[in-house]
């Protein structure tokens, strides 16, 4: 240590300055050796599909305004954007990045590989922070690309994925108003689907909040996501409310987001749930009217018959009385046909209580007539007297 501090203080100021100076000639040169060995690089990639002459042009050729050249450059940018398509559907996604940082260098770079990009960005290991920045990038060079659809398109099947991927949603809705875009209903109705989903109740409520200060409409797919939620917090106000608002899309397939097989046993489901919270909080009579245009299946009906049975005549009576007021339907009739039937074996059941108490009581004054009968056919014996006729002989007569 004491060598090279007696070495520096040998040093002059002459020779100090020399070796600064060398040492800025030696960074220039190193610099532009960089620079050339780049774009050699550049111009000696290749891709899958494009032929051994290829040639990718890099942003250094962005000043070549020549025909010849710009013809060259839709060819090679084809090229790359093949070559992308092949890797993505090979599964080789480090290739779909080296591809997508080689259509960065054009200005015709397609909004339509982002889907691919992100799928490849996470498969490859990126963190949701670097996929962000990643869309900004790309915004700020094509503003006129992204719109609100596109954001929906990367945005729909992240949610559908119930692990880390909604942080990468969320980071991604943060990012909308500082590039200009607007939620729409479709947004909406994702994110809540997804919290619904995922049960974070917190964040659900703060999106229904926002969608009513907003004045956005509910489609039946967020009415299904609110009427899960609701079921959830056994809220039947919401239920009720939330359910009347579905019943004119209950039967269109695009409302439930399940598969065609496990369509009528979800909604089956659903509507055991409903019943079930109705007459947990005893307020079946408020359900029943917004049943009176629904499918009910056997399950569903033989609990609402079971449940109605603990009801009163009056009750009962009432309520039919209140469902034929309604427009008659199909699934109303029958529903009044539940309950009259109801009614009318509660009826005969009474009826039959009332005959057998009237059997009861004839059968008791028959046999105490017949105990005085007795009682008299022996005073007549106990006295030598032949009983009259018409009475009944003794016992052991």
């Amino acid at each position: 240590m004491k060598f090279f501090i007696e070495v520096f203080t040998s040093l002059d100021m002459d020779i100090e300055i020399m070796l600064f100076l060398s040492s800025l000639v030696a960074f220039f040169i190193l610099k532009s050796l960089r620079k050339t060995h780049i774009e050699a690089r550049g111009k000696n990639m290749r891709f899958p599909g494009a032929p051994c002459n290829a040639k990718v042009y890099t942003a250094c050729d962005s000043n070549i305004k020549s025909p010849e050249n710009q013809d060259a450059q839709n060819v090679q940018y084809a090229q790359i954007d093949k070559a992308l398509c092949v890797a993505f559907d090979n599964e080789d996604y480090e290739q779909v990045l080296k591809c997508w940082n080689a259509l960065k260098r054009y200005n015709q770079c397609p909004a339509t590989h982002l889907l691919q990009v992100v799928k490849a960005m996470q498969l490859c290991s990126k963190g949701a922070h670097f996929i962000v920045m990643e869309l900004r990038a790309f915004v700020k060079a094509h503003p006129q690309s992204v719109n609100i659809g596109l954001i929906n398109d990367i945005l729909e099947p992240l949610a559908r994925r119930l692990d880390d991927d909604a942080q990468l949603v969320d980071l991604i809705v943060r990012m909308l108003p500082s590039i200009n875009v607007v939620k729409d209903i479709r947004t909406y109705e994702i994110l809540l689907a997804m919290h619904v989903a995922r049960k974070s109740y917190g964040k659900a409520q703060e999106i229904i909040t926002e969608m009513r200060s907003m004045n956005v409409e509910f489609t039946p797919c967020a009415l299904v996501a609110v009427l899960t939620i609701a079921l959830q917090l056994g809220n039947f106000e919401v239920v009720l409310k939330a359910f009347a608002e579905l019943k004119p899309a209950w039967e269109i397939r695009s409302t439930w987001a399940v598969s065609p097989f496990a369509l009528q046993r979800h909604k089956s489901n659903m509507l055991w749930q409903i019943v079930e919270l109705a007459c947990e909080k005893r307020k079946l009579h408020k359900l029943l009217p917004a049943l009176v245009d629904i499918s009910l299946p056997s399950e569903v009906a033989t609990t609402i018959q079971g449940k109605c049975a603990s009801w009163s005549d009056i009750e009962l009576s009432t309520m039919i009385k209140l469902l034929c007021t309604s427009d008659p339907t199909p699934h109303m009739t029958s529903l009044k046909d539940m309950l009259s039937n109801c009614l009318g074996c509660r009826s005969k059941a009474s009826k039959a209580q009332l005959e057998a108490a009237s059997d009861a009581s004839t059968s008791e004054g028959s046999r105490s007539d017949s105990e005085d009968d007795i009682s008299s056919c022996d005073g007549f014996r106990a006295h030598g007297v032949r009983a009259p006729p018409g009475l009944p002989p003794p016992l052991g007569f």
